[in-house]
């Protein structure tokens, strides 16, 4: 069966680094879960063999992360299987603290929502900001549409200049 020979914490290498080393025969399949669900790897979170000896059983590893922020913190679970069996090790992953005084993944109470008075969803209250903005934008519009008209006016009933410059 295979089995976890090192897994270490994630170290910050030019990108960061959790190192690992398996050894089976036959090769294992390496999976990563993170926080107990599966990690997608794509390119900014992959697995990369670092070193593959041809007699050797051994692989030596690291899950490569690219710019980790404080949302990659968390559980790293190594899961190595092959037909005859699979082993899984764990290893916290720390990148940095989070910069936020609340927690980003989480939604962000708004201003204008209200406690529903009977069960059901929130329902949406008026807000004061609301209305300070529709009147801004109607007097936005108001004012094109005025200059537009006083653009058409001048140019239609404009006179001839009295100085000879005709246009």
């Amino acid at each position: 069966p295979p089995v976890i020979l090192l897994l270490h914490e994630a170290i910050p290498q030019h990108f960061w680094c959790i190192p690992f080393s398996v050894d089976g025969n036959p090769v294992p399949s390496i999976r990563w879960l993170f926080n107990g669900t599966a990690l997608a790897e794509g390119p900014y979170i992959h697995t990369r063999i670092v070193e593959y000896e041809h007699n050797s059983t051994i692989l030596h590893g690291c899950l490569q992360l690219n710019r980790p922020t404080h949302v990659n913190n968390g559980n790293y679970t190594l899961l190595v299987r092959n037909p005859l069996g699979f082993a899984a090790r764990s290893v916290q992953g720390r990148f940095m603290e989070n910069p936020f005084s609340f927690s980003p993944e989480e939604p962000i109470p708004g201003r204008c929502w209200q406690t529903p008075r009977r069960a059901g969803t929130p329902t949406r209250a008026p807000c004061p900001c609301c209305h300070q903005v529709s009147v801004a934008v109607a007097l936005a519009v108001f004012a094109c549409l005025f200059l537009s008209v006083l653009l058409i006016v001048l140019n239609k009933c404009g006179r001839r200049s009295k100085f000879g410059i005709n246009r």
